[in-house]
């Protein structure tokens, strides 16, 4: 599959929200454990948006999505998100991608 303008430009508003509404900047420098370890004034969130597009691309293009090992108490919530992604990836109904985005949702919630 090639990838189209329209596809980085979707990618780059996918990680340009994620910074925006969750705080969350997988390009930038961290500690491994979610935390910034740079000043955001010295970033360049459209560079990261840059390299967050080339990993992103090579990842779905060759359909290898690396989710890590969860923690033992965290299992039902990934496994719930990732029958979710899988089903994006289909003709599966909408109802039953947000049904399971909701079942891990409750998961992380509740603390399990």
């Amino acid at each position: 599959m090639r990838m189209t303008q329209r596809v980085v430009d979707q990618i780059v508003d996918a990680y340009k929200r994620m910074a925006k509404e969750a705080r969350y900047r997988s390009e930038a420098p961290s500690d491994g454990c979610g935390n910034i370890t740079a000043p955001l004034e010295d970033l360049d969130i459209d560079a990261e948006a840059v390299r967050y597009v080339r990993w992103w691309w090579k990842t779905e293009d060759r359909q290898l999505y690396d989710l890590g090992c969860p923690c033992g108490s965290d299992r039902p919530a990934l496994i719930f998100i990732v029958e979710a992604a899988r089903n994006l990836n289909g003709m599966a109904p909408k109802k039953l991608v947000a049904t399971l985005l909701r079942m891990a949702l409750a998961e992380v919630e509740a603390g399990k």
